[in-house]
């Protein structure tokens, strides 16, 4: 991956495939190794950017504090250095808070918006499950809170039928752990999210979707999200959890094309960064 200075920060990007283009913003997690699922099959039809977000990854990892605004500030950077025409964001959980203020904040920017898995505040649920994840970064082994942390992420029955893969690959992750301060002021950052301001300033066409037995941001969170959106579609599909781009990825890949299907994109244009 190569990378860009986008707001104080070097930031390491991804692009590849060509046409109208989509940018994948991650959650908590902050990588572009969360869309590969979606890279592969996009990339066909589509100019598709992932990235590392500031504190994960190869990307800086400055001392906090960390806010939703200031990644929104990174990603209008980002998208304005690569000279991205009017592209569609898709954000995951965190990615779509910060999806929800940078098209509030910059209405011209984006084509369209698709808000997965997300929420537009924090309550005393969300709030709860995070202080679980920052108990478990603080008090126990790596190792430990990213198990934990997956059972937020996916669905029992996930779990069980492809824990021999996903262990594996939890316990690799450790290696590229960034340090815990960072990870917690990432986790403050998203407990103190309130877009309640800026929901109904969003113009851009957007779809909100999640899986109804996604424990982490429960259904209700995507309705409040649509209820408070103008004109916002709502799609909740049956099972998969809060991560269903990748337990239940046909079923997210579809939905994401038909929603692509009526977009009205500018002429794609895409030019070498300066």
């Amino acid at each position: 991956m190569p990378s860009i200075m986008t707001n104080g920060i070097s930031t390491h990007y991804a692009i590849q495939g060509t046409g109208p283009v989509i940018i994948f913003v991650s959650g908590l997690g902050g990588t572009a190794a969360y869309w590969q699922p979606q890279v592969e099959a996009f990339a066909k039809d589509f100019t598709v950017v992932t990235y590392d977000q500031r504190g994960a990854g190869a990307s800086d990892h400055p001392a906090g504090p960390y806010s939703i605004e200031t990644l929104v500030d990174d990603l209008q950077a980002l998208i304005e250095s690569l000279h991205l025409e009017r592209p569609v964001l898709i954000g995951h959980s965190t990615g779509g808070a910060i999806g929800q203020i940078l098209a509030a904040r910059h209405p011209d920017l984006l084509a369209g918006l698709v808000l997965y898995a997300s929420w537009g505040k924090s309550d005393p649920h969300f709030n709860w499950c995070f202080r679980m994840r920052r108990a478990l970064l603080v008090g126990s082994t790596l190792e430990e809170y990213v198990h934990g942390s997956a059972l937020f992420l996916y669905p029992p029955e996930h779990v069980r039928a492809n824990a021999e893969l996903l262990s594996p690959a939890l316990l690799a992750s450790v290696s590229k752990f960034p340090e815990r301060e960072v990870v917690l002021s990432r986790i403050d950052a998203i407990m103190a999210h309130d877009a309640s301001a800026y929901l109904p300033l969003i113009k851009t066409p957007t779809l909100v979707t999640c899986a109804q037995d996604d424990i982490l941001t429960p259904p209700y969170q995507s309705r409040l999200l649509a209820g408070e959106i103008p004109g916002a579609e709502l799609t909740i599909v049956p099972q998969g959890g809060h991560s269903y781009s990748e337990t239940e990825t046909s079923m997210f890949n579809q939905i994401a094309r038909d929603f692509l299907a009526g977009v009205h994109w500018s002429a794609p244009s895409l030019r070498s960064p300066s």
